[in-house]
């Protein structure tokens, strides 16, 4: 695991009032974000659109990735919104071909996952490990072999799955497997893009309040540690899980 981090290179947290991102060069970079309908997915977005990304806010609920490209237009970037559902590889095709409409998706950032009640793990539904595991593993899986391709013609891509900073919690067997697992896969998928400027990583976010957890640090403190991930440099590391303090 990379050693944690709190600072950022080019801004210790993000102010969503303005744009503060000048040395980060995302601007017109076409950017895919699952699961932006809430949330980290949503401060991504946002954050990403400051920075003049055109930016696809990939999710389920249709009202809310509307509102959330909405938002990223409103910062400065291009908002477009693709309903997906990212368990479904007919419904993952075809977001991406509409995502592609806005240009070749260069920054695919996995950050749809879910969590259910706490429960031991003998206690726990079969449907419940199989729905946990389809959205945070089978996901990503899925945005990775639809994406990937493209990504590797052009001889560019960013890559950041959004990880966990819990791994061995009681009662969360399979929300901590999945996450051990979206690891194992970016770690994997980083040896196999060796040699190609396309870079895979990972990041550990701390505790963040959300929808899905409350209490913790606002999604929005995080977004630049996060986004720098996926402003790599061509030759950067990749298949790391970084932690972010």
């Amino acid at each position: 695991m990379e050693k944690g981090y709190k600072r950022s290179r080019f801004k210790d947290k993000a102010d969503l009032s303005r744009p503060p991102y000048p040395t980060m060069n995302l601007k017109d970079k076409n950017v895919l974000i699952t699961g932006a309908g809430s949330g980290l997915g949503k401060a991504l977005a946002i954050a990403a659109g400051q920075m003049g990304a055109k930016v696809v806010c990939a999710g389920r609920r249709k009202d809310r990735i509307q509102q959330t490209a909405a938002e990223v237009t409103k910062a400065g970037g291009v908002g477009t919104a693709v309903e997906m559902d990212v368990t479904d590889l007919k419904s993952v095709e075809k977001g991406v071909k509409l995502a592609e409409k806005v240009g070749p998706i260069e920054i695919l950032i996995n950050n749809a996952g879910i969590i259910t009640g706490l429960k031991a793990v003998q206690e726990l539904p079969i449907e419940e490990w199989d729905k946990i595991m389809a959205t945070n593993v089978r996901g990503p899986y899925l945005l990775l072999r639809v994406i990937l391709p493209g990504m590797i013609q052009r001889g560019f891509g960013r890559i950041v799955n959004i990880s966990a900073p819990i791994k061995h919690l009681p009662k969360a067997s399979a929300y901590c497997a999945s996450k051990c697992a979206l690891d194992s896969l970016t770690k994997a998928v980083g040896y196999e893009l060796k040699g190609v400027d396309v870079i895979i990583n990972a990041v550990e976010p701390p505790f963040l309040d959300t929808e899905m957890h409350k209490g913790g640090k606002k999604p929005e403190e995080v977004v630049v540690q996060i986004l720098e991930l996926a402003a790599l440099d061509a030759g950067s590391q990749s298949g790391r899980i970084v932690k972010i303090v």
